[in-house]
């Protein structure tokens, strides 16, 4: 990230910490002590904030400074970098639009999570030692999909059930 990169998201940062406080341009820079005028520059990333002006946010914001500045690690993203560079030149709906869209994102992402975790595990075809039954077979059936995840038809299941019932008599030398 260069100077002026930082420069936005340190503005970006005070702008959303500020709002997060449902304070105005004018309420900072009144409990700050400058300018409103200055209040603007510095979210826009016009003004380099100086480091006594940070912790004087900081404080009146109720935040660490270190919140003001990008996490720096090699594990960052490229496209993660990529999504702030260009949003933080974007008009403020339109940033909302960004928030949105990545908080829906998210939310699938986590409904999908959760759908993984709670699909049901497994089920043994058979115990070795008993011979196999029509009902394990169309259990296994019943809770198995295609590999693109989209249920099996009837046809594909009476399918797969033959093919089943034959591999094990083959493999068990029962039949």
């Amino acid at each position: 990230m260069d100077d002026r990169e930082i420069n936005k998201f340190v503005g970006m940062k005070i702008k959303e910490f500020r709002k997060n406080k449902k304070l105005t341009q004018q309420d900072l820079a009144d409990l700050v002590g400058v300018k409103n005028s200055a209040i603007s520059n510095y979210e826009q990333g016009i003004r380099i904030p100086k480091r006594d002006f940070l912790f004087r946010v900081a404080n009146a914001l109720g935040v660490s400074i270190d919140e003001f500045f990008p996490i720096q690690s090699e594990e960052t993203s490229s496209t993660l970098s990529e999504i702030n560079k260009i949003s933080s030149q974007l008009e403020e709906p339109r940033q909302k639009i960004v928030l949105d869209t990545a908080s829906s994102q998210l939310e699938e992402q986590e409904k999908a999570k959760k759908a993984i975790k709670s699909k049901p595990k497994i089920t043994p075809l058979f115990d070795i030692n008993s011979p196999l039954t029509d009902e394990e077979l169309q259990e296994a059936v019943d809770e198995a999909v295609a590999f693109d995840g989209v249920p099996l038809t009837d046809r594909e299941k009476e399918l797969y059930k033959h093919l089943l019932r034959e591999a094990w008599e083959e493999d068990h030398g029962r039949g």
